[in-house]
């Protein structure tokens, strides 16, 4: 495989969104130093990402001696993150790749 396919991939890089954005799908031929080509079918679409650790809204009075009330936890904003497949051929053959 190329060995820059994930730049190829993701050509505005691996960042998280806070909307899922729609799915893309490309085409293109890539040429390696030996002049072959690898016609790549590249799918790309959003996935949410989980949260690892849950947050907790701050306790008024911390410290005072008060009634406490039990905290409850704050949802994290929803991230979705670019996820690729990617079909590499040296067969020039887009429209199966489209159409799978």
């Amino acid at each position: 495989l190329p060995c820059a396919l994930s730049q190829f991939c993701q050509p505005s890089g691996w960042q998280l969104f806070t909307e899922r954005n729609p799915p893309t799908f490309f085409v293109a031929v890539l040429t390696d130093i030996n002049s072959e080509r690898h016609y790549c079918a590249c799918f790309t679409f959003w996935e949410a990402v989980e949260s690892a650790q849950p947050q907790s809204h701050p306790r008024n009075g911390e410290g005072e001696e008060e009634e406490e009330e039990p905290s409850s936890p704050v949802q994290p904003a929803q991230l979705f993150a670019p996820k690729s497949l990617v079909l590499v051929s040296r067969l020039d053959h887009a429209e199966v790749f489209r159409v799978s």
